[in-house]
């Protein structure tokens, strides 16, 4: 009788183990998923265009909507698509911004354009 307990309790034991060990393994690929996107995100603001303080340098406001959907998706590589294009104030200077969707992913994202000044004699 008591060595049936024992193994009921070990197996009792066992289990109880394994559901920890499952759920810190669950809360581990979370966290590596986490640092997988910040770092996507960091990456995306260093490109051209992905932050208001590097802005893509464009002729016409006429440029923008053709150039932002050339450029293709960061995550995927798939076809982006304007959603909508504005202009913005950042630090005391007009931006255009145009946000983007992706049509694989659907990943949304900002990318920030200035039209060139022309030169006046």
């Amino acid at each position: 009788m008591q060595i049936g307990l024992g193994l009921a309790v070990l197996g009792t034991v066992s289990w109880v183990v394994f559901l920890v060990g499952q759920r810190l393994e669950t809360m581990q690929r979370a966290r590596e998923a986490e640092q997988a996107e910040r770092l996507r995100c960091r990456r995306e603001t260093r490109l051209p265009g992905g932050r208001p303080t590097h802005p893509i340098e464009v002729a016409s406001a006429a440029a923008i909507e053709p150039r932002a959907s050339s450029l293709p998706c960061p995550r995927c590589g798939g076809p982006a698509h304007v959603d909508e294009h504005v202009v913005e104030e950042h630090d005391d200077q007009r931006l255009r911004v145009t946000h983007m969707r992706c049509g694989t992913c659907g990943h949304r994202r900002p990318l920030y354009f200035v039209l060139r000044r022309s030169m006046e004699n």
